[in-house]
């Protein structure tokens, strides 16, 4: 299965990442991908759905959705603005009602996704993992942002 040592399942945590981001990334895709759009889409109109934002809320916002080669934000801003899923009032984007009934549409998919990625996870279980991962994030962000270790 893995070398021993690598972790309680036989790989790394690393390993398990990679498949549960791929893993996320091919549900979320069916998901949205019926109306014709991506994850990327489907992430900016689920946060415009909180409020209105600006370019910098958004692109903040999103960033670590936002990998090497994915679709740019202004991208997908414009293919939304296109579809009249979303408005741009004087820098500030807003979901039209069609983007409304379109996220509210996708959302229904989306959260049969999020109960199958959960199923068998308690609450408890769940809100621990959230919370190792957060840690082991900010131990590696706050080791890289204090600089080479010699």
């Amino acid at each position: 299965m893995g070398r021993p040592g690598d972790g309680p399942a036989g790989y790394p945590i690393g390993y398990w990442l990679k498949r549960l981001d791929g893993a996320i990334d091919g549900a979320l895709a069916a998901a949205v991908g019926a109306e014709g759009l991506a994850r990327r889409h489907w992430q900016t109109m689920n946060f415009l759905h909180e409020a209105p934002s600006d370019w910098p809320g958004l692109a903040e916002a999103l960033r670590p959705f936002w990998t090497e080669g994915a679709i740019a934000l202004d991208e997908v801003l414009s293919d939304l603005e296109g579809r009249a899923l979303v408005v741009n009032d004087e820098g500030r984007y807003a979901l039209t009602a069609e983007g409304k009934a379109t996220r509210a549409k996708i959302a229904e998919k989306v959260n049969v996704t999020r109960r199958q990625l959960v199923n068998g996870v308690t609450r408890e279980e769940y809100l621990a993992t959230v919370q190792v991962l957060q840690r082991m994030t900010d131990n590696l962000e706050d080791a890289a942002a204090d600089g080479p270790v010699s």
